[in-house]
């Protein structure tokens, strides 16, 4: 009996985490979650990246979550989410009509994070770049700093997006 009681409340919990969380709803089959929790409809550049062939092992490919409560390797709670993993109770705001237009003009610091890490960057003649990790940081504070530096660029686009 106390297996199966068991056995019921781990399929109720994995369902919860795993399945559908309310009904079809029209528009696009994923969603935004932002850090905040909130949720947000996607623009038209977004949904047309989700709409390319990504393989398994692409690193550009985009971070799907599979629940509403998981968070990617920063520690973030933003990403792509299937619609239907959204809770119901939790409402899905449009997306800012000029968010792809924002997004490319705030544009992409390719050494960024690693100047908030610490590393020694520099630069050559030539245009190229060479960054290396500063020995006199520890690899954990090196980490916090590329956190911190990632996490507040997402909130930056995050705000983007609203209207």
């Amino acid at each position: 009996m106390l297996f199966a009681a068991i056995l019921g409340i781990l399929v109720v919990g994995l369902f919860w985490k795993f399945g559908p969380r309310r009904g079809h709803g029209l528009g696009f089959k994923f969603v935004y979650v932002n850090q905040d929790g909130s949720v947000r409809e996607l623009s038209p550049g977004e949904q047309a990246h989700l709409s390319e062939e990504f393989s398994g092992g692409d690193g550009g490919r985009p971070y799907i979550k599979s629940c509403y409560e998981s968070s990617d390797g920063w520690g973030s709670k933003s990403g792509f989410i299937v619609r239907r993993r959204v809770p119901w109770w939790v409402a899905i705001k449009p997306v800012h009509p000029n968010y792809d237009t924002s997004v490319k003009e705030f544009g992409h610091d390719k050494v960024g994070i690693f100047r908030a890490a610490g590393d020694i960057i520099v630069a050559a003649e030539d245009g190229s770049i060479t960054c290396t990790p500063n020995r006199n940081i520890s690899r954990k504070e090196r980490f916090e700093h590329s956190r911190a530096f990632q996490l507040e660029e997402q909130r930056r686009r995050e705000a983007l997006a609203k209207i």
